[in-house]
């Protein structure tokens, strides 16, 4: 019979009393994708709790539980702590820790394993099904190795539902297959349609409607109990019938509690939700007998289970079994309900410890037996998983244990002291001569009369003095005249010693055979308890109340009622239960009498009244015998009744006749008490011989089974050999093949020596030449016959004066070691020296390889060389491109700063009244401004075209309307009274042409291109200017009607300082020819492009640029303050510094003209003196100033507490964008180039000072 444990492993663990499933989830490699996808797929509000115990590192954080987070809207957390389990929720575990579950709540302790024992699964799954019984469901994911493959066992014994990846949908597929082969998975499922699955099941089983189950060790029920016990037994009786029927198991003497957890369970996996309808789906599914036989047959154990119990049997079994027998007795060990094996090993392991301890060389015999097939086959391999490194200790591991693979077996010589069989308990014979009998956590399955029957075999099987070892919750107190215990707490029990009558092989139970099936359907499974005899008395007291009792046929009797003492006495010598034996002398023949008659009918029979003693009151008896058949028990017996009566006055005293008829009679009955207690010693002599024939035929049945199972296995060992021969055919072709493959693979190494021309070198660990390649004889002076000699004796041609250490150490395996060493002439050589490994992997020495590298070294020299000139040449450059930059920057500062000057002077004449009403002096003032302006872009142009050239131009692209800008620029152009208009063409869908671009380089692009349109057309000519678009790019075209362009220069005009007939140009206007160059290098930074067109000389011209659009959604940067009038800088302290007292006056008198305050300093010392005590809105300082220049001074300024947040603008030729982010680190807010125009000074104070809104 297959184990059935009743407790946990740990006996502190406390039931679970939730009223919800809580789902373990196991995984490893692999398993975070499938966890993602399974909770993707899971409601948020399941109503049940998901715990997910991963194999994590120890030695780093885990953020699996925010991976799993993303994925579901359930909380998650990672236990790090106590927490109580909650519906809804998510917990995960935390590195370097073991995740346990008790009474509700979820623990973490640290997991004190090695490295390499993955079994965080497992013991997870043992506590949530011993915790949690049918409320645990488990869900075995992606992983390497079988973690979780024991714990799953559990779960399902304990009545929970097991689920697993299916191996083609998970990454590793090493757990889901160890899982599906232990025979215990339900449901097989890819991850996406697990969790659908878990709701069906969940569903269904709060829908289950079962008789109400007592038993008190067990979780609240998930489904409800309010089936109708009575209208369901006559269904689960025909369950088991048809269970009976499909698979010839007979479960009649199982406890209903059992039966219906077990079929409870298998109406969750097959989604019905009452017996009717499971016995429907039985009918319908031939698969479902087997399924649900499994489950009847859970062979659920593990090794050394109950530690306590099993530390137990070795302190007070084991010494006795050893030491009390002769060395040639063999100690016999029956483990009846073996499951798979671990149980009979465990025994088999501690007898070996034992037997080692006290130096006896007995021989051992397991015998284990189980009722399933299966799992007898899987005991037989002797191959379990890495799992059983929690139950079995390390010293133990490594004497019984090889480690293969994944698994660890059971070395042979354990394996051969166990020989496991099929038995069933309740039908076939015992096994004799045992010595210790193991049966846990079985007999608790069964109804009490058969546990008792078990015991008796027990005791039957057991030596004289044997021992039996139960389960915790089992006990002998059925059979204890029989059994006497040795440590009750444990369960360990000795066997009495008995009367050969008191022993028997117990009864055998009828066996699964078909032939009784036909009369078990009609009986309907009749139970097979044994009667209550009060039960009987009373129902047959139910018509009579006159002192009674119950006689079997016989006569013996079975009980007896209050009062019926008074017409019983005892005699000397045996007792006995015969009526006839202790009825009063006076009775003893009437009674005879009426009991024969009696016997002969079916109804009942009074005798005569019998006078109990003499005189007028002497009393009177009337016996009444009713045969009775009590029909519950099916039990036939005889009621008798004594009933005493007044006596008749009528009737005449006895006389003398009567009393020589009764002395006659009461010879004649001592003749026939005589008579009968011979022939009763006849019959129990021949009940002993028939006794002893039964024990001897029983003990011929059982070496008959024995026998049987040995040729069994000499049929196995027959065809593992048979097996054997065929792999040793297969493996000697193979290695014939290899052989073959071997003489290839040495042609093919030989020409690739020959081939590769290397010099090589085999040597030993003693540095003795081995072997070597013909190319080696070049580097080292030797012939083949040098083979076996030191290599330190043989001279060379190399530059490698630790040749000998480099290849001791390489032998020692301590490196691997490459050098580049020189040899004869100018030749070099690569050598690499590496270990020389067996086909063991074990070091016998070096491999010396001499690569010549002779051209490689020459051509690094070359390279070396090489980068040594492009090195100096880089840096010599890079002095040249620092001295240019420092060359345009004194060049633009000396050419700008006499601009500056010009130009301040020229707006100082602009606002004096006197030129105010003098035309003329305001068109020359004009005039020079405009002079100024066109000096200052040729200036810029050139810096910007040696910027472009150099690639140090940046542009501070955003967002802008091309055509606000074109727009803007026309404006400016109409206000300025050009001799030749212009004319605007904008698109007729008025949409912005937003692009990408520099709104000053955009300008610069529009600008130059009509200039050179106004420089090159005569007066009254227009000019247009058109903006149209595409999908994709914005195109300005620039049309004159001016000189024209010959079609031979169009290809170079955008050249840099190139100008096309500038015969015709008006040469007071004439350029530099940079503006179009600059124009092209512009728009190309933009994405863009530019193209000149010409009918030719005298036909105009027309430019196209043409730019990328960018999203029309993005919006332009808005519009800078509007000018303001003069007296702008009224209230406004300004310090003022520059070394030039020319731009310094100028500067002083525009500023204090917009009614400013002006404290102007020519030596940047005296201006920092005098800013110690004055306070300023606004600071303006030249940067190239001699002494101090603009950087230090602000830096000196920026010193003073209440100068420090004082705004400062920057007035300088040096524009490069270096210069602007240099001054911006020193302490200035702007940067502003000369020549400055009025205005932008103005608006800058304005900004800095809080004047108008920056």
């Amino acid at each position: 019979m297959t184990e059935q444990p009743a407790s946990p492993q740990n006996p502190a663990l406390s039931p679970s009393h939730l009223d919800f499933p809580v789902v373990g989830i196991g995984a490893s490699a692999g398993g975070l994708e499938a966890i993602r996808t399974f909770f993707q797929q899971m409601p948020g509000d399941c109503g049940m709790a998901f715990v997910v115990v991963l194999h994590l590192s120890p030695d780093h954080q885990s953020v699996a539980d925010r991976i799993i987070q993303e994925a579901t809207s359930m909380p998650v957390r990672q236990v790090t702590e106590p927490v109580p389990i909650e519906r809804n929720h998510v917990y995960v575990i935390s590195p370097a820790n073991r995740l346990s579950t008790n009474d509700g709540y979820l623990r973490v302790t640290p997991a004190n394993r090695r490295r390499g024992d993955h079994v965080a699964i497992d013991l997870f799954f043992r506590d949530l099904a011993d915790v949690h019984k049918d409320h645990a469901f488990c869900v075995v994911l992606s992983g390497t190795g079988a973690d979780g493959a024991v714990g799953l066992s559990r779960i399902k014994e304990q009545g929970g539902v097991t689920l697993v990846q299916t191996p083609d949908d998970a990454q590793y597929d090493s757990m889901p297959r160890a899982a599906i082969e232990t025979g215990m998975v339900d449901l097989v499922l890819p991850a996406a349609e697990m969790p659908q699955k878990l709701m069906e099941l969940w569903r269904t089983a709060r829908q289950v409607k079962l008789p109400e189950i007592e038993d008190d060790t067990l979780p609240p029920a998930l489904g409800t109990r309010a089936g109708d016990a009575q209208a369901s037994e006559p269904l689960l009786e025909e369950i088991l019938l048809q269970l009976r029927s499909a698979t010839g198991h007979d479960f009649q003497h199982y406890k209903r509690a059992t039966v219906l957890r077990r079929i409870e369970r298998r109406l969750h996996v097959t989604g019905q939700t009452d017996l009717g309808g499971y016995l429907r789906y039985l009918e319908q599914h031939a698969s479902e007998a087997t399924a649900l036989l499994g489950d009847m047959l859970i062979g659920v154990t593990n090794f050394f289970r109950d530690r306590e119990a099993f530390e137990s049997l070795e302190r007070h079994v084991l010494p006795q079994l050893v030491s009390e027998g002769e060395d040639n007795r063999e100690i016999r060990v029956w483990s009846a309900g073996c499951s798979t094996g671990e149980e009979a090993y465990s025994l088999a392991m501690l007898v070996s410890e034992q037997l080692a301890m006290e130096q006896r060389a007995r021989k051992v015999q397991v015998f284990a037996t189980d009722l399933d097939e299966r799992a007898i086959g899987i005991a037989r391999t002797g191959t379990y998983p890495e799992a059983i490194v929690t139950d079995v200790p390390p010293t133990r591991l490594r004497q019984f244990f090889v480690k293969e693979d994944q698994h660890y077996r059971v070395r042979k010589e354990v394996r051969e002291k166990v020989l496991f069989a099929r038995h069933n308990l309740l039908s076939d014979p015992p096994f004799s001569q045992i010595d210790l009998i193991v049966c846990r956590n079985l007999l608790i399955y069964l109804d009490r009369e058969v546990q008792e029957d078990i015991l008796r075999m027990f005791h039957f099987a057991l030596r004289s003095g044997g021992y039996l070892f139960l389960g915790t919750s089992e006990s002998a107190d059925v059979a204890n005249e029989l059994f006497t215990p040795v440590d009750k707490r444990n369960r360990i029990f000795r066997a009495c010693d008995v009367s050969p009558a008191g022993r028997s092989s117990g009864r055998q139970l009828p066996d699964a055979g078909m032939a009784k099936l036909a009369q078990g359907a009609q009986a309907k499974a009749k139970p097979g308890r044994k009667p209550s005899y009060a039960e009987v008395h009373h129902r047959a007291l139910a018509r009579r109340t006159p002192p009674s009792l119950i006689v079997d046929s016989e006569g013996n009797i079975l009980h007896m009622s209050e009062g019926v003492g008074r017409y019983l006495q005892l005699a000397g010598g045996e007792p006995s239960r015969n009526l006839l034996n202790l009825v009063l002398p006076g009775l003893r023949l009437t009674l005879r009498s009426t009991l024969f008659q009696a016997r002969q009918g079916t109804e009942a029979v009074t005798s005569r009244p019998v006078d109990l003693g003499e005189g007028e009151h002497r009393p009177q008896v009337e016996i009444t015998v009713q045969p009775y058949k009590d029909e519950p028990s099916d039990n036939e017996c005889l009621l008798v009744v004594f009933e005493e009566r007044a006596p008749d006055p009528s009737l005449p005293l006895p006389g003398v006749i009567r009393q020589t008829d009764s002395m006659v009679l009461h010879n004649l009955e001592r003749e026939l008490q005589r008579t009968r207690l011979q022939l009763q010693e006849t019959i129990e002599q021949s009940e002993i011989s028939s006794e002893e024939l039964t024990a001897s035929n029983e003990e011929m049945q059982a070496i008959n089974e024995e026998l049987r199972s040995a040729s069994e296995e000499l049929e196995t060992s027959k065809e593992e050999l048979q097996s054997i021969n065929e792999e040793l055919l297969t493996v000697n072709y193979e290695l014939k093949n290899k052989v073959e493959e071997t003489d290839k693979v040495n042609d093919y190494l030989s020409n690739l020596i020959a081939s590769t021309d290397i010099a090589t070198v085999f040597v030993d660990r003693n540095l003795h030449i081995r072997w070597f390649t013909p190319r080696a004889t070049d580097l080292f002076n030797m012939l083949p016959v040098d083979t076996g000699r030191s290599l330190l004796d043989i001279t060379h041609r190399l530059d490698y004066p630790a040749l000998a250490d480099d290849a001791r150490a390489v032998a020692k395996g301590e490196t691997i070691i490459e050098r580049e060493i020189g040899g004869h002439g100018d030749h070099w050589y690569l050598a690499r020296l590496l270990p020389y490994r067996s086909s063991e992997q074990k070091i016998d020495g070096t491999v010396l390889t001499f690569i010549d590298i002779s051209k490689n070294h020459a051509a690094e020299e070359r390279v070396r060389l090489g980068e040594e000139r492009l090195s100096k040449q880089l840096a010599e450059s890079q002095t040249s491109s620092h001295m240019k930059d420092e060359f345009f920057a004194v060049m633009s500062h000396e050419l700008k700063h006499p601009l500056n000057l010009i130009q301040l002077n020229a707006e100082i004449l602009r606002r004096l009244p006197t030129i105010k009403g003098i035309g003329a002096a305001s068109k020359a003032v004009t005039t020079i401004c405009e002079a100024v302006s066109s000096q200052a872009r040729i200036i810029d142009d050139l810096l910007d075209v040696a910027r472009i050239r150099t690639g140090k131009l940046k542009l501070k692209t955003e967002p802008v309307d091309l055509g606000a800008i074109v727009q803007g620029i026309h404006a400016v152009v109409l206000s300025e009274q050009h001799p030749c208009p212009v004319r605007l063409e904008l698109p007729a869908d008025d949409l912005p042409l937003m692009i990408e671009g520099d709104v000053t380089r955009l300008e610069q692009i529009i600008w130059n291109l009509l200039n050179n349109a106004l420089k090159f057309s005569p007066p009254g000519s227009e000019i247009r200017l058109v903006l149209s678009h595409d999908e994709v790019q914005a195109r300005l075209q620039v049309i004159d009607q001016g000189v024209g362009l010959n079609p031979d220069s169009l290809e170079h005009i955008f050249g840099l300082f190139s100008q096309a007939a500038p015969q015709l140009a008006n040469h007071g206007r004439e350029g530099l020819g940079i503006g179009l160059s600059l124009v092209r290098q512009l728009a190309e930074a933009h994405g863009g492009s530019v193209e000149a067109r010409s009918a030719g000389l005298g036909k105009g011209c027309t430019f196209t640029v043409r730019l990328p659009l960018c999203d029309p959604g993005l919006q332009p940067r808005a519009d800078g303050p509007e000018p303001f009038s003069e007296g702008r800088l009224q209230g406004t302290i300004i310090l003022l510094v520059d070394d030039s007292l020319e731009v310094l006056e100028v500067m002083q008198e525009l500023l204090e003209m917009e009614s400013a305050e002006v404290m102007a300093y020519s030596d940047p010392l005296k201006a920092l003196e005098a800013a110690a005590d004055g306070h300023y809105d606004v600071i303006i300082s030249d940067i190239g100033m001699p002494g101090m220049d603009g950087h230090a001074l602000i830096r000196a300024l920026r010193g003073h507490a209440h100068l420090r947040t004082t705004p400062a603008i920057a007035l300088t030729g040096y524009g490069a964008s270096a210069d602007q982010y240099k001054s911006r680190q020193c302490g200035f807010d702007r940067h502003l180039n000369k020549p400055v125009g009025y205005d932008e000074l103005v608006e800058a104070i304005e900004a800095l000072s809080g004047s108008v809104p920056y």
